[in-house]
């Protein structure tokens, strides 16, 4: 728009070509707004449709994953952070079976490097549960603050007939509010609740379970 009303000051353009550069760009703007604000929904209607972009070999990232799915876990954690890492570390130590996701390739190397199963993966991503071995899984833990990353996450592994339990972080009142009437059986608040403490109460409820 300031390149369009400096045309018109310059006589490059005259005032109705300025007027449908302002309305085509309000137009737009209010348009992508509520895209961006809606862009996993509109992704899950349109994805079909959008296969045809898509590249026939996946990112690089998820090579060596294909078999990520068949491979049996009790817990999985996202986000492979100060705080999920000492989660995957302490639920480890407990004789669980654990699995990691994160979606910095440097991390994922890091961690595997350490003997640790980590993979490449986005919490907002929703189709990547597709990768999980959600048949064997009874906990899903993410360790990513966002409200809406983790109801975007929610809703995924409910897409895919998730069974188990989902624990998620917040670090702000407001979101702790908003995720209590969601489907969520455990919240995590870093700032209060340590790891270790977090790890024993996945590993106690996994145990009762299986008595």
């Amino acid at each position: 728009m300031i390149l369009a009303a400096l045309g018109l000051s310059l006589g490059h353009i005259d005032a109705e070509t300025v007027g449908l550069i302002t309305l085509v760009g309000l137009i737009t703007i209010g348009v992508s707004s509520y895209m961006i604000l809606y862009s996993h929904l509109l992704y899950e209607r349109l994805s079909h449709i959008l296969s045809i972009f898509e590249r026939r070999i996946p990112h690089r990232e998820e090579a060596g994953d294909n078999d990520f799915a068949a491979t049996a876990a009790d817990v999985i954690v996202y986000g492979l952070g100060r705080y999920g890492g000492w989660l995957v570390k302490s639920l480890s130590s407990k004789g669980l079976v654990v699995h990691g996701v994160d979606f910095d390739p440097e991390n994922v190397r890091r961690w595997r490097r350490q003997w640790f199963s980590v993979h490449y993966g986005d919490a907002e991503d929703p189709e990547y549960p597709s990768h999980l071995p959600l048949n064997t899984v009874k906990w899903v833990v993410s360790s990513i603050p966002g409200l809406e990353i983790n109801r975007t996450l929610l809703h995924a592994l409910q897409n895919y007939g998730y069974q188990g339990k989902l624990a998620v972080t917040v670090h702000k009142d407001h979101e702790e509010e908003a995720l209590q009437t969601s489907k969520i059986d455990l919240i995590l608040r870093p700032f209060v609740d340590a790891a270790e403490q977090a790890a024993e109460t996945l590993s106690k409820d996994l145990n009762d379970r299986g008595k």
